[in-house]
């Protein structure tokens, strides 16, 4: 279900968003969701605009909406919805029922959505993986992508080097150290037991650590890079900064505002 996307979107009755009221489309609007919502994993919010359905303009009324849902829990298959907040817009990889209450925005929210969707380029969908953002009081933000690893798997050691998890680094070297010393079946079995352990549950092992270096859970969206990915999170909270940055450090321009 992957289409091409990339492409300038115009829409001349919609460039001026003072223009006529009555022309701009009301999109659906997050009213309210449930303390259990899919919606809070994907860290969407109240009065969150849902702008896009895989890269095109969401025209559904409520009823059609959620009946896409569940013909996509029918087919197994993800879709990309566009979410504009205040006015920073970006995408989102959902693979269930959102779990909310929906409702419409108002003309002036739904006319400054559809103008930055008009400037918003989206690829092929199948491009896409969700990244989730984690981010401590300091603004510093651990940001990694949810897609399978291999290399957690068959490199425990290696993975967790790229993810500067220090403390679980360490102790998989002390594993492997000790059970080489024990004998050679002992590392083997060791060996094999950690790769079966890093396959099941890989990311909750960052999302652990995260909270233990205290970064609590802070955004997802979907991106084709860690720099795409970078950015939305440098608009959604301009003063954030990474390490190994693609957006480069916060400048001392930037207004303090409150964190998103």
């Amino acid at each position: 279900m992957a289409s091409e996307f990339d492409q300038e979107r115009e829409d001349p009755g919609t460039s001026d968003v003072s223009g006529d009221a009555a022309a701009t489309k009301l999109f659906m609007t997050i009213k309210s969701m449930s303390r259990v919502a899919y919606a809070r994993n994907l860290r969407l919010r109240d009065e969150d605009i849902i702008v896009a359905i895989d890269g095109v303009l969401n025209d559904d009324d409520i009823i059609s909406f959620n009946a896409r849902f569940d013909q996509l829990l029918e087919n197994q298959e993800k879709l990309l919805l566009t979410i504009c907040r205040n006015e920073v817009i970006y995408d989102v990889l959902v693979e269930d029922k959102l779990g909310v209450e929906l409702g419409f925005a108002d003309s002036e929210a739904s006319a400054i959505a559809q103008k930055l969707f008009a400037q918003h380029h989206i690829g092929l969908k199948d491009q896409y993986q969700n990244y989730e953002a984690l981010r401590d009081v300091h603004r510093h933000v651990v940001l990694y992508n949810t897609a399978y690893s291999a290399i957690a798997t068959v490199a425990p050691p290696i993975w967790l080097l790229q993810h500067r998890a220090w403390e679980p680094l360490a102790a998989v070297i002390a594993a492997y150290a000790t059970s080489a010393v024990v004998s050679w079946w002992t590392f083997v079995a060791t060996a094999l037991l950690l790769a079966i352990y890093f396959h099941r549950i890989q990311f909750r092992i960052i999302r652990s650590y995260s909270l233990f270096t205290e970064h609590f859970f802070w955004h997802v969206c979907a991106a084709r890079t860690s720099a795409e990915a970078q950015l939305v999170c440098r608009q959604l909270d301009p003063k954030c900064h990474f390490d190994f940055s693609h957006v480069g450090p916060p400048t001392s321009t930037t207004p303090n505002q409150e964190p998103a």
